[in-house]
């Protein structure tokens, strides 16, 4: 029976954290579990010269990410950040792909007499041939196997020549690293016309594939998208304590790859672009890849981390949009007594500085008396805060609609469920607008930016049929401080 008298109380709702940049520091010295860390003291404990896993470059860096409050012009500092440790990578030689014939061993059901020829196509393809003839008579799975020894076949272009053992024939390609895959069968022909199958058994037939040489820096990319896939995804920024060459290109690529294209989103391949901050002391270090940016300093001076006095000097502006340039990270490991100092300046000629700026590789500069960093690029010249707010709007538009989707027991499939849909990207843009990741009309004062929201009349039957709305489009100039660059999404949902 209902009741006469209900009261419900409702509370207003927590304020919101305040969003920050997922940081994550990845150290190479031994193996530790991912954790959030909060304090130096903290790192210290797993980092420092006492702790499980001593590095001191990590606990530098950490010491400079947290301590720049004396000269960053953002309202507060990184207050936490997660790191990983890892076991220290080395270079992996190239590794040979492996095609395993095993015969039933034992007595054969009919013998194979001297003087008859098989033929064994491998893998289905008619081209990977193996014509063997017994020089005497033939009667277990372990005296055919030797009719293979020294027998080759080429498949996709790879040559595989075989070794026996009892009545195992394994089949090793020439060339070492990866190979067209051979499919786990190969069927045995009386005749090289392939049209009578012989009655002795097909042997089971298994493919292994080689691996190509790999770099140390390579297989700590290959650590750092395990970590992804198995423990930890929810992380964003990238910080590691290895400055070589080799180590830098490796994760700029790895960061450029991250996002995902229209096409790999539409396969169902998840969003989780990252982005990486490195440091150099190659003064002609090039690699021009998207979502890495990398700061110059001169090799005696990589120990006060600028990589991380950068981060942590206007990373605190996340996620409101700022520009990277002109500002003025300090060297967090500087004693107190020295008082206040900024990263080193670092000895540069004006052709140096020159090919550092065309590289689009980041750099301390002094002009006029005042320091500050130059350019605030990422490696392929797009500016650093251009590339952060984008990649909020994606996150911010992505979590605004899966709210939506979630909040309401059925969104309509039609012009009504179509408008409900597009308030994610619309509130998602005037977000970023207020956040000056978008940028203002400077006559109206509003976001720059348009929103097209199909109609039901312009879906096709194969998408009513299957739910899914015709695409949202948007258009938005992007403020990115005084360079505009305009750019444009599409919101794709399934109601």
């Amino acid at each position: 029976m209902a009741k006469d008298v209900i009261v419900v109380v409702q509370r207003d709702a927590l304020p919101n954290e305040k969003e920050s940049l997922d940081i994550l520091i990845v150290s190479t010295t031994g193996k530790c579990p991912v954790e959030t860390y909060r304090s130096v003291e903290a790192v210290n404990t797993v980092f420092g010269p006492d702790g499980s896993s001593p590095n001191a470059k990590v606990v530098r860096k950490a010491t400079t990410l947290l301590n720049q409050g004396k000269t960053t012009l953002a309202d507060t500092l990184v207050n936490k950040f997660k790191i990983v440790g890892f076991e220290p990578t080395s270079a992996s030689p190239a590794t040979a792909a492996t095609f395993v014939c095993t015969f039933a061993d034992g007595a054969l059901t009919e013998e194979i007499q001297s003087g008859n020829t098989l033929w064994v196509r491998v893998g289905g393809n008619d081209k990977a041939l193996v014509e063997v003839t017994a020089s005497k008579k033939i009667g277990t799975g372990s005296d055919l196997a030797t009719l293979f020894d020294g027998t080759s076949f080429t498949f996709g272009g790879t040559t595989y020549t075989a070794a026996v053992s009892g009545a195992t024939v394994t089949y090793t390609a020439t060339t070492p690293g990866s190979a067209d895959t051979i499919p786990g069968r190969a069927d045995i022909f009386e005749d090289e016309q392939l049209s009578t199958a012989s009655s002795v058994p097909a042997p089971e037939a298994k493919f292994v594939n080689g691996k190509d040489a790999k770099s140390a820096a390579d297989n700590l990319v290959e650590e750092i998208k395990r970590f992804q896939a198995d423990v930890d995804n929810d992380w964003y920024y990238l910080l590691t304590d290895k400055d070589d060459d080799e180590y830098v290109t490796a994760l700029a690529k790895f960061a450029e790859a991250s996002e995902p294209s229209e096409a790999e989103l539409g396969a169902g391949v998840e969003d989780h672009r990252k982005f990486y901050m490195g440091q150099t002391s190659n003064k002609k270090f090039a690699s021009i890849t998207a979502r890495a940016a990398v700061i110059y300093t001169d090799a005696e001076y990589l120990n006060e981390e600028a990589d991380a006095s950068y981060t942590g000097n206007v990373a605190p502006f996340y996620p409101n949009s700022v520009t990277w340039k002109f500002k003025r990270p300090q060297d967090g490991n500087a004693p107190t007594s020295a008082g206040t100092k900024l990263i080193t300046l670092p000895k540069l000629t004006e052709d140096e500085r020159d090919q550092l700026l065309e590289s689009h590789v980041n750099f301390l500069t002094e002009e006029y008396k005042h320091q500050y960093v130059k350019n605030g690029t990422c490696l392929n010249g797009e500016f650093i805060d251009v590339v952060l707010g984008g990649d909020w709007i994606a996150k911010r538009m992505r979590d605004l609609l899966y709210d939506i989707l979630l909040s309401n027991d059925n969104v309509n499939y039609d012009d009504a469920g179509f408008g409900l849909i597009s308030t994610a990207v619309m509130q998602a843009l005037a977000e970023a607008v207020d956040l000056n990741i978008i940028a203002r009309d400077p006559e109206s004062n509003s976001g720059v930016y348009t929103v097209t929201v199909p109609k039901y009349e312009e879906s096709t039957e194969d998408q009513r049929r299957s739910r899914i709305m015709p695409d949202i489009t948007w258009e938005a100039l992007l403020s990115g401080a005084i360079h505009q660059v305009k750019t444009k999404g599409v919101l794709r949902a399934t109601l």
